[in-house]
């Protein structure tokens, strides 16, 4: 009867720590750079599987370390981005004219 709570504690023991891990996952880039060298290298990267499993596709220009614009990027990933090419007309410009429709 002892032996099955003491089994039952640790069960439940093992499930509420892997919670309490998830709750400290580190999500600012400064968390991860723990040498504060400006850059997340691949043993910092461990601390979170997404980021070793995804390195190489983080990894834009294929430097063997993540800066802060390419790890912005893969925790912006599905957010909003603007289109590449965009027309900013100048202060105090005139709207361009739409075309017209031919007959």
């Amino acid at each position: 009867m002892y032996l099955r709570k003491l089994s039952a504690v640790i069960f439940i023991g093992t499930i509420v720590s892997q919670f309490a891990v998830s709750a400290d996952y580190p999500l600012l880039f400064g968390e991860i750079d723990v040498n504060a060298d400006g850059y997340i290298d691949k043993e910092e990267t461990k601390v979170r599987r997404d980021l070793v499993k995804n390195f190489k596709k983080i990894d834009k220009n294929k430097d063997g370390m993540l800066n802060l614009t390419e790890y912005q990027l893969y925790e912006g990933k599905g957010a909003y981005e603007p289109p590449e090419e965009t027309e900013t007309p100048e202060l105090g410009a005139a709207p361009y004219p739409t075309p017209k429709a031919k007959d």
